[in-house]
């Protein structure tokens, strides 16, 4: 299509804002400073800094990935392809889903079984049982950095129906009032929080009325846009954390990626390495080095404030190394539990 970034860059960008979101996510799990500083940790400046200042940047990932996966999802979408959209999504969402949610709680059983890997968990012996193995596959119960792709799953589930709300402006402002009222007075839509249905309709209803704006070539009156979307999302993020206003972050969270994704150039990016490719499986494990790393490291430096600073600085390059690490080692001696695991990704 005409007025539209090449194929290539705009797969790039995708890519490059996965990634990042990835690492804002290491970081959100990252957190230290109770580990290393135990008691004396309440108050430190570096314990404010971990789980006060940084999650007010890292909060923005997690919305990022839900409106990447609802735009690609609705790019270019007819009801003709549902069927061949269910069917890839079914191997890149559900299949994973259960089997990282089953690979964990077969972790945690055995962990909790093992002296020393008892203190790593935080959890007493495990008792196998059937609700308790149903609970974990199904509703991520040990799994919990699983329940925004619990979130997806249904999400996708519903396509016929948010695609007949969407396919028009006027019915998708509507659905958009209603969701930000449900956020509002603090309302579930049975399953589905009603913030993750925003972002994720939000940027299915950019790929279905407004792929000529999102998809353009970047340019200054663009980069402009975006710094003006970003500025507006700070304003209203302040307005949350001043009044506790749950919409104001919610939109903030809306409208900080996409004016990140406006005012970024894709020319600017770089290349895309191997292991940028690999963020569904990164996300997937990281919890599991980054969690075994801190507790390592806490016990061989304990009350060290700066080896706490600078592990958290550099956690999120650590935890990508050794999920490559893992990557390479699944790819070469186990393929299949590889695509499996990464969703035939």
């Amino acid at each position: 299509m005409r007025f539209l970034m090449e194929e290539s860059r705009f797969r790039k960008k995708v890519t490059w804002f996965n990634f990042i979101s990835c690492l804002l996510v290491i970081w959100h799990h990252a957190g230290n400073a109770e580990l290393f500083l135990g008691e004396a940790s309440a108050g430190h400046p570096l314990f404010v800094f971990e789980y006060v200042t940084m999650p007010k940047l890292s909060r923005f990932c997690v919305p990022s990935f839900i409106m990447l996966t609802g735009y690609l999802f609705y790019r270019g979408f007819e009801m003709g392809q549902l069927r061949e959209k269910w069917a890839r999504r079914v191997k890149s969402l559900l299949i994973p889903y259960l089997f990282w949610n089953t690979v964990y709680y077969a972790g945690y059983v055995a962990a909790s079984r093992i002296g020393a890997l008892r203190s790593v968990i935080n959890r007493p012996e495990l008792t196998v049982t059937l609700s308790g193995f149903l609970e974990a596959v199904l509703h991520f119960s040990f799994n919990p950095v699983f329940w925004f792709m619990y979130q997806l799953i249904l999400l996708v589930a519903l396509a016929p129906l948010l695609y007949l709300i969407l396919k028009r402006v006027r019915t998708g402002a509507a659905f958009f009032g209603f969701l930000l009222l449900l956020v509002y007075q603090g309302r579930q839509l049975l399953w589905l929080n009603p913030d993750a249905v925003f972002y994720y309709s939000a940027a299915a209803f950019a790929a279905l009325h407004g792929r000529r704006i999102a998809e353009a070539p970047w340019n200054r009156r663009r980069a402009g846009v975006g710094i003006l979307l970003i500025a507006l999302g700070i304003v209203l993020g302040h307005v949350y954390y001043a009044g506790g206003q749950v919409a104001a972050i919610v939109l903030c969270q809306l409208l900080v990626p996409a004016g990140a994704w406006a005012a970024v150039p894709e020319g600017f990016l770089g290349q895309v390495r191997p292991f940028m490719t690999c963020t569904f499986f990164i996300y997937a494990f990281h919890f599991v080095p980054v969690r075994l790393i801190n507790k390592l490291c806490a016990a061989a430096f304990p009350g060290n404030v700066w080896a706490a600073g600078v592990l958290f600085g550099i956690m999120p390059g650590v935890a990508v190394a050794v999920c490559y690490q893992a990557v390479r080692f699944l790819r070469k001696f186990a393929p299949r539990v590889w695509s499996v695991a990464n969703g035939g990704r």
